[in-house]
C-alpha cells in the first residue's frame, strides 16, 4: 500500500512537471485551439497509453483507440474490431510493433535503416533516455503527441488524438497491417 501511494505521488510529480513543460510554450501557433485543461488531459491520456504499452496491456491500449474510426496507417483506415483482434494476436504486425521487439525486428527489421532499428513501442518507452513529450494542436479537436528520446537510435513516437464527445481518442500512431506506415 505504501509503495503504491509513493508511486502515485511520483507519478503525480512527473505529470505535474510534464504538464508545466507542455503548457509553457503558449505563444506557439495553434495554441488557441487547445486550452491548458486540454493539454493536461492529453498528457494524462498519453501517459496512460504509455503505461498500458509498458505493461503489455492490450485492453489498456484498446481503451484509447477510437471506436468510431479505428486507427489509420498512412491512407488505410483499420476498423476498431480489427485493431482489437490484432492486439490479441501475438503474430500480428500491430501486436509485434507495439509489444514484441524481438519478433518485430525479425519480421520487419530489414525495412528499417540501421540508424533507427525496428523496435517495439514497449522497448522504446522502456529504454528511452530523458523522454520528452510534445503536444501540438493540428486543428480543432485534432492533436499530435510526440514522445522523443535522447537516444540517437530511437526514432520519435507520434500519436494522433481526436476529441470525440469530450474524450481524447487515439486515431493514428501504431504500425497496423504491414512493416511501416509510410
Amino acid at each position: 500500500m505504501l509503495g503504491q501511494a509513493g508511486h502515485l505521488r511520483v507519478y503525480g510529480w512527473h505529470l505535474a512537471a510534464l504538464v508545466l513543460s507542455v503548457g509553457v510554450s503558449s505563444a506557439a501557433p495553434g495554441d488557441d485551439l487547445l486550452s491548458l485543461a486540454d493539454r493536461q488531459k492529453l498528457a494524462e491520456v498519453a501517459l496512460d497509453l504509455k503505461g498500458a504499452i509498458l505493461r503489455e496491456d492490450a485492453e489498456g491500449v484498446l481503451r484509447h483507440v477510437s471506436k468510431a474510426s479505428g486507427l489509420r496507417c498512412t491512407d488505410t483506415q483499420i476498423p476498431y474490431r480489427q485493431i482489437k483482434r490484432d492486439l490479441q494476436n501475438k503474430n500480428s504486425y500491430l501486436y509485434m510493433s507495439v509489444f514484441d521487439s524481438n519478433n518485430w525486428s525479425k519480421r520487419c527489421g530489414s525495412e528499417y535503416p540501421v540508424e533507427y532499428p525496428a523496435i517495439s513501442d514497449k522497448e522504446f518507452f522502456a529504454t528511452a533516455e530523458q523522454l520528452a513529450m510534445e503536444i501540438e494542436p493540428i486543428e480543432k479537436d485534432w492533436v499530435k503527441v510526440t514522445f522523443k528520446s535522447n537516444k540517437k537510435s530511437q526514432y520519435p513516437r507520434e500519436f494522433s488524438f481526436h476529441r470525440e464527445r469530450e474524450i481524447w481518442r487515439l486515431t493514428d500512431g501504431f504500425v497496423v497491417s504491414r512493416c511501416s506506415c509510410g
